[in-house]
């Protein structure tokens, strides 16, 4: 795949909320239904949740001093790929010298080996051609999978064939791809499934499967990788990604079918949404390691893009934004610079909710990385422009830092 060689541009067109699609109600809990039980800080419902739950806090030694100002905006210049290597063309003179005047023929070698020298180092490019530039690209979903949440899921899903593509058209890189949803497991515990005259109504997905499905440990798991999305608006199925990891990996031959399966992850989570609390989770040492629910997904040299979509206009999350900046440039290794920050929330540029203050702790934690953050409006039916934009602010990301 070709790498653009123009300088890139981003712009933000500020996009309004079309109707009331998906906007949150004033009421402080989005459109959601309030749960039955209440959520501590922890974020752990009071209704009969699965043992062993993790409450979405960072620990102590995952933040280190790294602060909003530590980052680094500072973009290294690219190498050009328009220089010429004069190599071949001296080289070709110096064979036609006469040979009778060896003094001249080895300082004109000399030359050629020097020009040639220098014009490779200035031009920075691989053996096929392309500039130098990142090779690996991790993106994170982090989808709010509440009740009201069903168009922006929609909205995303049809955006992504054009977004992906148009990344593959501008990069050349092994990419992972990871979705995950806002809270733990749900209203469709074992223990409310076990009472169907009591079922909540988002549980009743296609032939029952958020009370049948053949669900493991990572499925209630904060963070993990989505692929039995169950529920109403769910895809109800197993997405079965290549490779058998909870993610897509380069070679899966239909990352658009696979992705829409996953980013479906339906309407039958709680109403606390805590989309940063899953971020943090998502890329934690707890499930990256060999056996863990996202098992080598967070790459040490690689991009790490990150994508939150929520409506919700109230805060429920456990982690300061200022904690979960720390975890995740902790993760990075102290590398800022790799981190793309991407956000479809209320905002108060936007008109996505009427609640006082909705978004501004999401849109804090977006700013805190500079140039390589954007925002967008939740509520937009069509999400293709706000992903074009975050096309060029990856591929700008991958420029300034090459393998």
């Amino acid at each position: 795949m070709s790498t653009s060689s123009n300088s890139v541009s981003r712009t933000l067109v500020a996009l309004s909320c079309v109707g009331v699609l998906a906007c949150g109600n004033g009421s402080g809990d989005g459109n959601d239904e309030v749960a039955d039980g209440t959520v501590g800080e922890s974020g752990t419902s009071t209704n009969d949740q699965e043992a062993g739950e993790q409450d979405g806090s960072t620990s102590a030694d995952t933040t280190q001093d790294t602060t909003q100002g530590d980052v680094d905006t500072t973009a290294t210049s690219t190498a050009s790929d328009t220089a010429d290597t004069t190599g071949p063309d001296s080289s070709s003179s110096a064979d036609t010298t006469d040979a009778t005047d060896a003094t001249a023929t080895d300082t004109s070698a000399s030359d050629t080996a020097t020009t040639s020298d220098t014009a490779t180092s200035d031009t920075a490019t691989t053996d096929t051609g392309m500039p130098d530039i990142c090779n690996k690209v991790d993106f994170l979903f982090v989808i709010d999978n509440s009740i009201s949440m069903l168009p922006e899921q929609d909205a995303l899903t049809a955006a992504f064939p054009l977004f992906i593509q148009s990344i593959e058209d501008s990069l050349d890189t092994d990419d992972h791809l990871l979705v995950t949803d806002t809270d733990l497991s749900g209203w469709c515990t074992p223990g409310n499934c076990a009472n169907p005259n009591n079922l909540h109504p988002t549980c009743q997905g296609a032939n029952s499967y958020a009370c049948t499905g053949d669900f493991d440990d990572c499925d209630i798991t904060l963070g993990a990788g989505v692929v039995r999305p169950a529920g109403q608006g769910a895809s109800n199925t197993f997405c079965d990604p290549l490779g058998g990891n909870r993610y897509l990996i380069e070679t899966e031959p239909d990352k658009v079918g696979k992705f829409d399966c996953m980013a479906h992850v339906g309407l039958a989570g709680f109403p606390q949404e805590r989309p940063v609390d899953a971020i943090v989770q998502a890329i934690s040492p707890g499930l990256n390691g060999a056996g863990d629910c996202n098992d080598a997904f967070l790459r040490d040299d690689a991009i790490l893009v990150v994508t939150f979509i929520s409506d919700d206009d109230g805060n429920n999350e456990v982690n300061s934004m200022q904690e979960a900046y720390d975890a995740l440039v902790t993760a990075k290794g102290g590398d800022a610079d790799r981190i793309v920050m991407l956000g479809l929330i209320p905002a108060p540029d936007n008109n996505c909710s009427f609640t006082p203050g909705a978004g501004e702790h999401w849109l804090s934690l977006i700013d805190m990385f500079g140039d390589r953050g954007l925002h967008g409006p939740v509520c937009d039916p069509d999400y293709a422009q706000f992903f074009q934009g975050a096309v060029d602010v990856i591929v700008q990301a991958c420029q300034d830092n090459p393998q």
